[in-house]
């Protein structure tokens, strides 16, 4: 009641009648507002909602309250990949503020077991977040007018909160997205706006302001961490550990408003019940305001809390409540819904109410709030007593690159890992100190840990809104298990180490470095950029070295004196630059007569070309899979790559490019001609990769010679004869893969599996895709397991179908290659584990000898042979 009483003051508007409204719309009026601080009008030159807030504008008004409020104070946590700055804004009273090291430390002791804080006198701390995705800016700009409340009302109610609480104010997740879509709305706008759905206002091109600079969908990073954005976010939430998160977004322009608790069925099991009960005290205030508005709203429909990756859910495994908002959206400033028009302001005022009740609400319940934080950390403790083991251990002696990057990831969760002193044996795989860690599950992090370890396959609900499986070592390809053995493990968490130094023989005959490494594709690729002639081995060889001898895996690369067109201690010195940036052991190679094996004069020794490699994007590709391909290819390899539109394909130049990547879509862009080109292009010897609809593409376009396991073959394992229209969502959901991970078994001779540690291989899979062995013995490269699901939702029936289907295809055809995957082998950039996948079909390629037709392989093998003889 005392929340209705609040808002029963504000002057309603309806969507309707929203546009030009004035700052006096939005604002409650039973505070009263200090005119010495300056109103967004006054800085921007228009009321909030008349245009799109660019980010810099953002930035600006942020900076003026910072200067004009005591209460506000004002950090750069991080940059974007554009370098847009990462706002924080802490807001409190000017006492607080005088203390604020003292009240943070007071209220992180409630979330460590340890130090049995006081919930009394810690102070209650929200994270108020807003715009994880850019084209949904209803939040941000309404944070324009909730900072202005936070700087400008007067009175008791905001006094006491201030004084209660510290508020950590994040006015926009993602700055990149939001000024890319700011800059597309504003520039269609018209003085008559224009409402018409199919205006181009509210048709973005690609990529759409929904994701940052590399076309990331950055509300799936907060567990991941592969962006500046979530490591300067996670830095944040762990620094503060808030009590409430609020994540703003919006939804279709046909819908209402939605804010949770969410479907009850889909709730992560590693969070408590008694969240779901706190989020509901506060939806009581969320629903009491908008039904004094007279808005619609819905709860416990579509949206649901299960991946901990996403940021409504994230801090639910953290002791604290995430709040998912959505709001319809007028992806504009006005368009025309079932609901009647809505207008750009009408979506920013649903915004704020609910920011305004969220933060009134939970310093209503604070000591609620603060005595579950506790409690909710003690009984992490208390489960890690009564679990039937006692940790993960996890590691892999073949690849320290890998091993850093999970490594890096749990550290920035402050989760505490520890280096084994002593071996552990586990489902009969041997754990090693220096190459190996252990997780106990007896610390404050023990239900992430949960989450993140957890292989969990059967579920109460089947639907997901997102992935339903995310194991993290299994995303790294790294052994793991739980163990309940006695571990001996260091006193001192991990801590990343100073690469070591590298020494090189001056007089060397070559050098060489193991294809192992999870940058040994970019220490190649600088080594090319660097005009050094390099050469690619596609067999094992055993070479003397300085230390002996050493055993190099196909796939290794070697640097020889010999072919080098600038001096060889130019040579030398760059090579170093570049082993030490990447993390590279090098090996000093003395002789070019080897105990075992070829020698290096050997043709299996292959120089490697300079590669020039292409993406389409556009109409028809899947902007995601575009920019996990770009994401990987520039940051990881550091591959300059060339993108273009596909209704563009017919008119470039292919004699500029070596490779051309197809990640999955329709490409319906391409017609005859395209694919007349691309045939001829390839014959000459290009390189041509398809990423599931990609490949499948190439497959119906006869380049690639697989066949995909048609629809029918699915179809026919789900009977539906006695089902009920209510069974609908359950059925549909059954029959879809969603978002889990397989294990593919990989043939560890062909050329494209060089460098991978074992046979087994963990793959992320969200659809059906899968490939028929094909006749050739020689072209599949990978195939599913047969019971392939590792981890995550995928029913019974679509696992037998796709078990021991072909998962990986690659073989010659004409002058050039073909390459097909089944699944994304990048999945939101944190399966390294297949990544280098993408590497090895571009640098190893010309190391695939084996044609689809029979006829053409025998001959292709005799005349190999042949060649050989001479």
């Amino acid at each position: 009641m005392r929340l209705l009483k609040m808002f029963a003051a504000v002057l309603l508007f309806t969507s309707t009648s929203a546009f030009g409204a004035a700052l006096k719309d939005y604002l409650p009026t039973d505070v009263t507002y200090d005119p010495a601080i300056p109103t967004p009008k006054e800085i921007l030159g228009y009321e909030v909602g008349e245009w799109h807030v660019r980010h810099d504008q953002l930035v600006r008004y942020m900076e003026v309250l910072a200067e004009k409020s005591d209460r506000f104070s004002i950090e750069v946590t991080g940059r974007t990949h554009e370098q847009r700055p990462l706002l924080l804004l802490t807001v409190t009273t000017p006492e607080n503020h005088a203390n604020i090291d003292t009240l943070r430390d007071a209220h992180t002791a409630i979330a460590d077991p340890a130090r049995q804080g006081d919930p009394e006198t810690a102070p209650l701390v929200l994270y108020m977040g807003y715009s994880i995705h850019g084209d949904e800016p209803s939040g941000s700009n309404a944070a324009l007018l909730y900072a202005y409340y936070l700087a400008a009302a007067q009175g008791e109610k905001i006094e006491a909160v201030l004084r209660d609480t510290i508020i950590l104010l994040d006015p926009s997740l993602n700055p990149d997205g939001l000024a890319r879509f700011a800059q597309w709305a504003n520039q269609h706008r018209s003085q008559n706006l224009v409402s018409d759905p199919q205006h181009r206002e509210h048709v973005q091109g690609t990529p759409r302001g929904r994701v940052n600079h590399y076309w990331f969908d950055l509300n799936r990073d907060w567990l991941l961490l592969q962006h500046p954005e979530s490591r300067a976010r996670i830095a944040n939430f762990q620094k503060w550990k808030p009590n409430v998160l609020t994540d703003f977004h919006e939804m279709g322009t046909n819908s209402t408003f939605f804010f949770q608790p969410g479907i009850p069925t889909r709730r992560n099991p590693n969070t408590p019940e008694e969240n779901v009960t706190l989020t509901a005290k506060l939806a009581e205030g969320h629903a009491a305001a908008l039904d004094e508005q007279g808005r619609l709203y819905f709860t416990e429909e579509a949206f649901d809390d299960f991946y901990v990756g996403k940021g409504s859910t994230y801090p639910d495994v953290q002791g604290a409540v995430g709040i998912l908002f959505e709001q319809a959206s007028s992806r504009g400033h006005a368009q025309d819904s079932i609901n009647g028009l809505v207008e750009f302001p009408f979506t920013i005022q649903n915004q704020f109410t609910t920011s305004l009740t969220t933060m009134y609400g939970a310093h209503a319940n604070k000591a609620a709030f603060l005595d579950y934080q506790q409690r909710f950390f003690d009984s992490g403790l208390e489960l890690a007593d009564d679990a039937d083991f006692n940790g993960y251990v996890f590691g892999d002696s073949t690849d320290p690159a890998r091993l850093e990057g999970m490594l890096e990831i749990l550290a920035q969760h402050e989760i505490q890992v520890y280096p084994l002193t002593s071996d552990v044996n586990e489902n009969g795989v041997t754990f090693k100190p220096g190459s190996s860690y252990y997780v106990p599950l007896e610390q404050p992090q023990y239900r992430l840990i949960r989450a993140i370890f957890s292989t969990q396959q059967s579920f109460l609900d089947n639907t997901f809104y997102d992935v339903s499986g995310w194991t993290l070592p299994l995303a790294f390809n790294v052994e793991f298990a739980a163990t309940d053995s006695r571990v001996r493990y260091s006193e001192q968490t991990w801590q990343a180490a100073d690469a070591p130094a590298i020494n090189l023989a001056a007089d060397a005959y070559a050098y060489g470095f193991d294809w192992h490494s999870y940058f040994a594709p970019r220490a190649l690729q600088e080594l090319l950029a660097a005009d050094i002639h390099v050469r690619q081995a596609a067999q094992g060889f055993t070479a003397k070295v300085s230390e002996g001898q050493h055993q190099f895996a196909p796939g290794a690369v070697v640097i020889t004196k010999a072919y080098q067109e600038q001096p060889w201690q130019e040579v030398q010195q760059q090579l170093l630059e570049i082993a030490t940036r990447n993390g590279i052991t090098l090996h000093s190679i003395s002789s070019g007569l080897t105990p075992k094996g070829m020698d290096l004069g050997s043709r299996n020794l292959r120089p490697v070309e300079p590669v020039s490699v292409m993406m389409l994007v556009g109409d028809g590709a899947n902007m995601y899979e575009n920019g996990e391909a770009w994401y990987y290819l520039d940051r990881h390899v550091n591959i300059p790559l060339s993108m273009i539109d596909t209704d563009r394909f017919n008119r470039v130049d292919l004699k500029r490019y070596t490779h051309i990547l197809l990640v999955d879509g329709s490409y319906r862009s391409l017609n005859d001609r395209s694919v007349s080109r691309l045939r001829d292009w390839v014959r000459a010897g290009g390189t041509v990769i398809g990423q599931q609809g990609g490949a499948k593409w190439l497959a119906e376009k006869e380049l690639l010679a697989a066949k995909f396991v048609a629809s029918d073959a699915f179809d026919e394992k789900f009977d539906s004869s006695s089902l009920s229209y209510a069974d609908r969502d359950s059925y549909y959901g059954k029959r879809r893969v969603a978002g889990a991970i397989f294990g593919a078994e990989l043939d560890l001779s062909h050329p494209l599996t060089f460098g991978f540690p074992r046979t087994k291989l963990p793959v992320f899979k969200d659809s059906l895709n899968a490939m028929e062995i094909p006749e050739s013995p020689f072209i599949t490269v990978a195939r599913y397991q047969e019971e392939p699901l590792l981890s995550g939702y995928a029913a019974k029936e679509n696992r037998e179908v796709i078990s021991q289907k072909a998962a990986i295809v690659a073989h010659r055809f004409g002058g050039g290659r073909v390459i097909g995957f089944a699944d994304d082998m990048n999945f939101r950039a944190f399966f390294w584990g297949t990544a280098k996948l993408l590497s090895n079909a571009i640098y190893l390629a010309p190391a695939i000898d084996a044609y689809a037709q029979s006829d053409e392989d025998a001959a292709a093998a005799a005349a190999e042979a042949n060649e050989e003889s001479h």
